[in-house]
């Protein structure tokens, strides 16, 4: 698996983190091949292969001195890679994985591989009811919810914001979605997050990119948080979500799971209501192919 020399940083690599980061990104990469080496010296690793995923981070496999599998994240938001190292160490439960090493000057996160490891996007069934809410349950239970985070709603902000490019880079999608749609889920989430609700450690991003098989003794594990403090229902939503063609069947997960999690039904749904609009948003701007399912979410961002 592993290889001696740093991996090549590929142009798919680049191009990628160009589209997060811009132009500025390219003082960043060059420098990078003598920060990874510098680190693999000072870690004792053994360089495997990129893992092409994600706009944040350039992703390695990697190896220890023990032989155990590792992965090492380096991304130029070295405070990003702080939190998410922090909020790692911070969960104390077999749902996450085990950070090995940190250096926040050169932001550089080392972590336990994860096995199987296979990212839930690619999985070819839906998880059950069980194995998500003990996710969630897990994440929320033993976390330390440390005012260091940000609020939810400033993560919110930060999601509506980013979203809007969509429309920038496909205009035509405002006849699917319109503006004024987006605007009203916008300002339900922001209304649920400052309701009064418990307050928890939240993942933050907890999409099914970001949840991997930890195989039948750990179950789903979650990486690549975007910590926040706020409503546990938030994390929730996108897997609610995830391949679901139409509202019933988003009613009925939430629903279902909501007692899973000690989360009232009618507001988990008001967090899918509220998100709906810039879930098809990102649907039609990635697919022309999945009409129905936009319809469905514009259905249900209409009751906003």
């Amino acid at each position: 698996m592993t290889t001696s020399s740093v991996p090549e940083l590929d142009v798919e690599l680049r191009l990628r983190l160009g589209r997060r980061f811009g132009s500025g990104i390219d003082a960043w990469f060059d420098a990078l091949p003598a920060v990874l080496s510098d680190l693999a010296e000072r870690w004792a690793i053994e360089w495997g292969t990129l893992i092409q995923r994600g706009s944040m981070s350039v992703v390695i496999r990697c190896q220890t001195a023990d032989g155990r599998p590792a992965v090492l994240k380096a991304s130029p938001e070295r405070e990003r890679i702080a939190h998410e190292a922090a909020a790692l160490s911070a969960w104390a439960t077999i749902h996450v994985p085990a950070v090995l090493a940190v250096d926040e000057r050169a932001g550089a996160l080392l972590i336990e591989a994860v096995e199987p490891g296979t990212p839930l996007v690619e999985s070819a069934t839906y998880p059950t009811l069980e194995s998500i809410a003990a996710l969630l349950t897990s994440l929320h239970d033993d976390g330390v919810p440390d005012p260091l985070y940000r609020p939810v709603a400033h993560h919110i902000t930060y999601l509506f914001d980013s979203g809007m490019k969509n429309y920038e880079r496909k205009p035509d999608l405002a006849e699917q979605i319109p503006l004024e749609l987006y605007a009203r889920g916008r300002q339900l989430a922001m209304r649920l997050a400052a309701d009064a609700a418990p307050t928890v450690l939240l993942h933050g991003d907890l999409t099914p990119v970001n949840v991997l098989d930890g195989g039948a003794e750990r179950g789903l594990v979650a990486i690549d948080p975007a910590p926040c403090l706020g409503d546990p229902a938030f994390d929730a939503i996108d897997l609610i979500f995830w391949r679901a063609e139409d509202v019933e069947t988003i009613a009925v997960r939430a629903e279902q799971l909501a007692p899973a999690i000690a989360a009232n039904a009618g507001r988990l749904l008001d967090w899918c209501v509220a998100f709906a609009g810039m879930v098809a948003l990102e649907i039609a701007e990635a697919s022309d192919g999945a009409h129905e399912q936009v319809e469905s979410l514009v259905a249900l961002a209409s009751r906003a």
